[in-house]
């Protein structure tokens, strides 16, 4: 009777810590998928607003060129410069953000127990399997 009790008590608790994990785990993979949109989000905004400073830049130095305007031709210098900066401060914010998708994969990746018929009876095994989970009530309507 006191093993029967002892087990019970056990399982119970480990069955507790199993699911604050879980929930634990959901929160971790959630938190990275918003940082890796948020990322994601900026560093698009950036690498377009950098290549399009880049070509007005580009454009103004062309026309400051063929006109002798040193004012305009010093404003596509630095608006070129910036857009370029811009640009290439751009790609690694868009890797980390993979990088946090990639991580967010890697969190919902889980080990499932699976029942396989067999001749000799039901013999459980653990097989690979991913959570997927979609949002019915979506906020980003």
């Amino acid at each position: 009777m006191n093993r029967l009790t002892l087990l019970i008590f056990l399982l119970f608790f480990s069955f507790g810590k199993l699911y604050a994990q879980d929930s634990s785990n959901k929160i971790l993979i959630e938190e990275y998928i918003k940082q890796s949109a948020n990322q994601k989000k900026t560093g698009l905004i950036m690498l377009g607003a950098g290549l399009g400073a880049t070509v007005i830049g580009t454009v103004m130095f062309g026309i400051a060129w063929s006109n002798g305007s040193g004012v305009v031709g010093g404003s596509g210098i630095i608006l070129f410069s910036a857009g370029a900066i811009s640009t290439l401060v751009s790609i690694p914010i868009i890797v980390s953000s993979a990088s946090k998708a990639r991580k967010a994969g890697l969190l919902s990746l889980d080990l499932n127990t699976v029942r396989v018929l067999t001749p000799g009876g039901n013999s459980p095994s653990i097989n690979p399997g991913l959570k997927l989970s979609v949002s019915l009530n979506s906020d980003k309507r």
